[in-house]
């Protein structure tokens, strides 16, 4: 080796040592710096003509798991989350109160139940009566109060998926600005760009689940678990229509005719916008717990609300009207149906033969025919077949539009034998294929006397004040009640209807007979409770009095919190883990920085020494050579 050789050796390694010692410099510099990751860069031996002359430095490089990077973006989306479903749970749960608690629902209840009971107690107390009064408007207005607290949870949902939408739009813009950057960039060095993207990706990550493929030419393409195609050369662009108004009957529906809340939709090309709602695809991320919440979980919230005030109206108002045996043959019951009104029921018991399989039957008044059929979920009975038959122009139509609904069952309805509001009900006459058992109907009562001691206490809506009769035309009476019952006005103006329920006879003004039946019907007589409330299952209903469910209710929203609060906790450790072991591969740690310096400080010296000796050779042969 030529000095000259030596001496250009000496100089690339002063310059390897240099971009060493500037690398080790921006590593410590920035050993705290969220997202940064650990550059290093690798030396080769220098060559011409098969001779080394040299080092090389190749550009610096990220220490990067790619693998693990990928988890611990996937359980970023998950925190995400369970952040948001536990920060909407807690304030549902706030809402709600504590079973025993003064301000929840089931207090409400409990206070309405005390005052009937004071009245059953001095029915002939004017003050008594006004108590009663003021504690029925008082659970009429909290209830009203918790339906606007959650659909305002809803919209607040919705307007934060428009944000969170938005979000991801610009996570994938500036994922695809620096694919180009890094596709420019190839002869040099990319790690910080690299770095970027990578915030880039677990912002994204954050918002909704995703999956990344690397390409060539440094770039990476984007999809969603689902493998819809997010960014490649292009990012597309998602899109959200947001519904600031929606309600209690707002709900998602795949079809858009139907769905009456945002929807996330991707457009690829020129084909159709895809709805990611639709098929799940996403499924974790902001967006999804936000999705979740808005859909699902407060939806669930509304419909517990819509149940307490469903079954306070209907317990109070609920008559029965008894049917009359006919002989036949065919044998059967004449029912009288005047009092039936859209959304009441008859009820049906019938015994097949021979088989002797005894069936229920709750056949459902419809005013809109658009609204048929009705689904077996309308009651909470599992054991019911529910029918809904169209009323028509009156009793006549009604009858008619039932013989053909029961015709299968082998049963008859006779529409001119009684004349008038009476429908007759009969087996077919042949063989006895059936054996009708009972026949009664269960109606509202609309008036304050004349239909015993029932007493239509709620109504829906403070100023239209309309008979509420859990109606299936259109999105159903029942969905949004919560923010809609109210006291009756007609009680209101007449607080003596609390006690007198008859007018011939004339029921005395002390008499406890109503009070005494109207608190029973609250709190002792067992009713049976629309499961997707999340309270009883399908198979067998949550059954008990309206002050029982609230409390269950309340009691059910305080558990899902505590559910809520385990998951975020114990993501919280599975979260740190993986920190940690991505902090072990790919931080920086200033221990091994140091110590990287002081190898770079002696190498730097070396190679200082080798060309300082250079130099004096060269000094000695040049005196020598004079």
């Amino acid at each position: 080796m030529s000095l000259t050789t030596a001496l250009h050796a000496a100089v690339s390694g002063l310059k390897a040592n240099q971009a060493s010692v500037d690398l080790t410099s921006r590593n410590i510099a920035n050993a705290t710096t969220e997202g940064y990751t650990r550059k290093v860069s690798s030396q080769s031996n220098a060559l011409v003509a098969g001779e080394g002359i040299g080092v090389s430095v190749r550009a610096a490089v990220r220490e990067v798991d790619n693998y693990l990077l990928g988890q611990l973006n996937r359980s970023s989306g998950v925190s995400a989350k369970l952040d948001v479903r536990q920060e909407f749970l807690t304030r549902v749960d706030q809402l709600f109160g504590t079973p025993d608690g003064e301000t929840s629902i089931a207090s409400y209840i409990n206070r309405l139940g005390t005052s009937i009971q004071d009245l059953a107690t001095t029915p002939e107390s004017t003050v008594t009566r006004e108590a009663a009064l003021a504690a029925a408007d008082e659970a009429a207005i909290e209830l009203n109060r918790l339906s606007d607290e959650i659909q305002q949870m809803r919209r607040e949902a919705e307007r934060r998926l428009s944000d969170a939408v938005a979000e991801a739009n610009a996570a994938l813009s500036k994922i695809h600005d620096i694919n180009l950057k890094i596709s420019a960039n190839q002869a040099g060095s990319v790690a910080d760009l690299q770095d970027e993207r990578d915030k880039a990706v677990a912002e994204l990550s954050k918002l909704m689940d995703i999956r990344t493929i690397e390409r060539d030419g440094g770039r990476i393409s984007v999809f969603t678990t689902g493998g819809n195609l997010l960014l490649d050369t292009e990012p597309t662009v998602l899109s959200f229509d947001e519904h600031p108004t929606l309600g209690p009957s707002s709900l998602y529906n795949s079809d858009p005719a139907l769905r009456d809340v945002g929807t996330i939709t991707l457009q690829v090309g020129n084909s159709a916008p895809i709805d990611l709602l639709r098929d799940g695809t996403i499924r974790e991320g902001k967006i999804a717990g936000l999705i979740e919440l808005r859909d699902e979980r407060l939806v669930q919230a509304q419909a517990q609300l819509d149940e307490i005030a469903h079954n306070l109206a209907k317990s109070l108002s609920e008559t029965t009207v008894a049917s009359t045996a006919h002989a036949g043959p065919p044998a059967g019951f004449d029912i009288d149906v005047a009092s039936l009104q859209n959304g009441d029921s008859i009820n049906l018991t019938y015994t097949e033969t021979p088989a002797g399989t005894q069936r229920q039957v709750t056949i459902i008044r419809v005013d809109d025919p658009a609204s048929l059929p009705l689904d077996n979920t309308v009651t909470p009975n599992p054991g019911d077949q529910v029918i809904g038959v169209a009323w028509g122009t009156g009793a006549g139509d009604f009858a008619t539009n039932l013989d053909a609904a029961l015709a299968a069952a082998g049963i008859n309805v006779d529409a001119s034998n009684p004349a008038g509001t009476t429908v007759r009900i009969v087996d077919d006459g042949a063989g006895a294929t059936t054996d009708i058992a009972a026949v009664s109907a269960t109606v509202t009562a609309t008036g304050l006397t004349g239909q015993g001691t029932a007493l239509p206490l709620f109504v829906d809506g403070r100023n239209a004040q309309l008979a509420y009769t859990a109606s299936q035309d259109g999105a159903t009476q029942k969905v949004g009640f919560a923010s809609r019952i109210a006291l009756n006005a007609a009680v209101r103006a007449d607080p003596s209807s609390l006690v007198v329920y008859s007018t011939t006879p004339a029921t005395d003004t002390g008499d406890p007979t109503r009070p005494s039946d109207l608190l029973e019907r609250l709190t002792g007589t067992a009713r049976a409770f629309d499961p997707a409330t999340g309270i009883g299952g399908t198979t067998q209903p949550f059954s008990g009095g309206v002050d029982e469910f609230a409390r269950r209710i309340v009691s059910f929203q305080a558990n899902e919190l505590v559910l809520a609060n385990r998951a975020v906790d114990s993501q919280k450790v599975v979260q740190l883990g993986l920190e940690e072991k991505q902090q072990n591969t790919s931080g920086v740690s200033i221990d091994t920085e140091m110590a990287q310096l002081l190898v770079l400080q002696n190498a730097y010296a070396a190679n200082a020494r080798v060309m300082s000796a250079v130099q004096e050779m060269m000094d000695l042969l040049s005196t020598i050579l004079r």
